[in-house]
């Protein structure tokens, strides 16, 4: 039975199915029907009886009051002549006693009649009463007559939608499937044996169809052994990439340390009495070590956003005040080539947005770098405007030079990372022409895009805008200005932790300069004695260290239950990632100093903490 099943094709198969989904479906609606017209024609019988009896006790009740014999026989025939289903009608008084009747009576067990019997009331007292029967076998055939309706039209539908689902299946399914079949035997051509096994005669469109899928699992199973090897090479590739990212990361600190330990010995060496040659040569280095930083930086900016490593870390900031600190980072060297930086924002240095602030930094200081860098003599200028867009803010940084300019056909290439507009420029001026590719990606990160407009020999203008919401609580801006410490805070002790001696020196000799009371530490675990042992108004730490680390440390120092526990620690570290930064403020670190350091920022930091630190009672607070 089995295989002679097997052997039908799909239209006798799909024939038998609709021919008894039709039986079963117009059965049992017809049914269903039926059920539900009963139900019907009871309520409706009971309806129209106690119509009738409201009809007739309203025109009887006189009569029924009197006894008036002949006129209610009168009355009760004239209904039943009127209303063929009503075939008896009976009248009785108060005792039960006949008055008069219509009609034959129906035997209690028909199923073909409806009684109704009731008391004629007249101002709440019972007269009488009234018995009516009703005839049911018209309305019987009525729903007999709709259950077959019923019946003939499920059947009739059923009957048409199965004809069309058959050629709807035949035209989206059956043919396809054969075309599909067809293709299967094609692909198999290669891979099946030199005299392949007939194909036979009786076999159903699925039928066939599955031999071809069996005939192709082979083929299938061979393919899955590739991508399985593939998967293998892919997993080995990302461990790779993922060991090249470690590398990276590890490279940026070991080569940052000893970056810190030039740039710092250059800055004290800068403070010294020198000769003029001496003081030369201290530039020359000091500029060097800074190309070097600022290139070694672009390598791995880039490498992170390749990787997707970079996020967004939004927070309250003022675009004046931003612009403004990379305007003063660029004035000096600016001046020394004869450039006018002008500045000019219609936002107040008051008014803060929510944003990036240190990627909107980032991206300023590669334009304004670049701007000074490619200009001889002449101007550069920022301009900021904002527009109001609904609950945000679109504010536009434009950046304008005097410089060398860029040739048209050269305009797009110069977002191509380590493409630059002329080779020479490189040996020129400097630089691995990484810093617009690095902005323009930042920027997309934002919802921005880095328009350029520039004409060689005339100049450029750099120009993006980001949308910012502002923000409505009104916090205190935390911009940092001071960088002359206060005779009080220069008696304040400062906890330096820092594992290598010559960072140590750097670190200790440059605030020393500044007349701060620095006691030192070589470890996390010293850090946190000392804490324990002494009262001190600013920790300066380390990230990689021997023993304890300067996260561990900085966790163990915020579980002291006493007042120590609440004084500011600042990370001073090589590692300088956004997953770095935000590892130090999630262990309870207030704020981020990037190693090599710059003086003048570590500065405005350690004013600033100190200032908070002596005045406020409970300092600790996360940025």
């Amino acid at each position: 039975m089995a295989a002679y099943t097997k052997s039908l094709s799909l239209w006798l198969k799909y024939l038998f199915m609709i021919t008894l989904i039709t039986v079963v479906i117009s059965f049992t609606a017809g049914e269903i029907v039926r059920v539900f017209e009963r139900n019907y024609l009871e309520k409706k019988v009971d309806r129209q009886l106690q119509s009738y009896f409201q009809a007739l006790s309203s025109t009887t009740i006189e009569d029924v009051l009197t006894e008036d014999i002949p006129h209610l026989e009168t009355i009760l025939e004239q209904a039943t002549a009127h209303n063929p289903e009503l075939i008896y009608v009976l009248i009785s008084n108060e005792a039960d006693v006949q008055l008069a009747s219509s009609g034959q009576e129906p035997s209690n067990d028909s199923t073909l009649t409806a009684q109704y019997h009731h008391t004629i009331t007249f101002e709440g007292e019972v007269f009488g009463s009234m018995t009516l029967a009703l005839n049911k076998k018209v309305l019987l055939n009525e729903i007999n007559q709709h259950v077959d309706q019923i019946r003939y039209f499920s059947a009739a539908s059923l009957l048409l939608l199965g004809c069309f689902s058959y050629f709807l299946t035949q035209y989206l399914l059956l043919s396809p499937l054969n075309r599909i079949n067809r293709k299967l035997l094609s692909i198999n051509e290669l891979s099946l044996p030199a005299n392949p096994e007939p194909e036979p005669d009786n076999l159903s469109e699925l039928a066939r169809l599955n031999r071809s899928v069996n005939m192709l699992q082979e083929v299938l199973l061979a393919q899955k052994e590739k991508e399985r090897r593939l998967e293998i090479a892919k997993k080995h590739a990302e461990e790779a990439n993922k060991s090249k990212t470690e590398f990276i990361a590890t490279m940026s600190h070991e080569i940052r340390t000893p970056m810190n330990i030039i740039l710092g010995s250059l800055d004290i060496l800068k403070d010294e009495p020198l000769s003029n040659a001496a003081n030369q040569l201290t530039d020359t280095a000091q500029n060097a070590a800074k190309l070097l930083l600022s290139q070694l930086n672009d390598i791995l900016d880039y490498s992170r956003l390749d990787a997707n490593k970079v996020t967004l870390t939004n927070s309250t900031f003022s675009p004046t005040m931003t612009a403004k600190k990379v305007i003063a980072i660029f004035s000096a060297q600016a001046a020394q080539k004869n450039i006018v930086l002008t500045f000019n924002s219609d936002i107040s240095s008051q008014t803060l947005f929510i944003g990036d602030e240190g990627k909107i930094s980032q991206i300023l200081t590669n334009l304004i770098g670049n701007a000074v860098k490619f200009t001889e003599n002449g101007t550069i200028s920022l301009n900021i405007i904002n527009q109001k867009n609904h609950d945000a803010t679109d504010i536009t940084f434009t950046l304008k030079d005097s410089g060398i300019g860029i040739a048209k056909g050269k305009i797009d290439t110069i977002l191509v990372p380590f493409v630059q507009s002329d080779p020479s420029f490189s040996r020129r001026y400097g630089g691995a022409g990484m810093g617009l590719a690095i902005s323009n990606k930042l920027l997309a990160m934002m919802g921005g895009k880095l328009n350029i407009q520039s004409t060689l020999g005339e100049g450029s203008v750099f120009s993006f805008q980001l949308r910012l919401k502002p923000d409505r609580i009104n916090r205190e801006h935390s911009a940092l200005s001071s960088t002359s410490p206060t005779a009080q805070q220069q008696t304040l002790p400062i906890l330096l932790v820092e594992d290598s001696p010559s960072n140590q020196l750097i670190a200790k000799t440059m605030l020393a300069k500044y007349g701060f009371q620095v006691n030192t530490a070589n470890n996390g675990l010293e850090a946190v004695k000392a804490i324990k042992s002494n009262k001190f108004f600013l920790v300066l730490m380390d990230l990689q260290m021997p023993k304890m680390n300067g996260l561990d440390a900085c966790s163990e120092i915020r579980k002291l239950t006493n007042a120590k526990k609440y004084v500011p620690i600042v990370a001073m570290t090589a590692n300088v990632s956004d997953t770095d930064r935000q590892r130090c403020l999630s262990v309870g670190m207030d704020d981020f100093i990037a190693k090599p350091i710059n003086k003048h920022k570590m500065l405005q930091v350690i004013c600033y903490w100190l200032g908070r630190s002596h005045l406020d009672t409970n300092p600790y607070r996360r940025l």
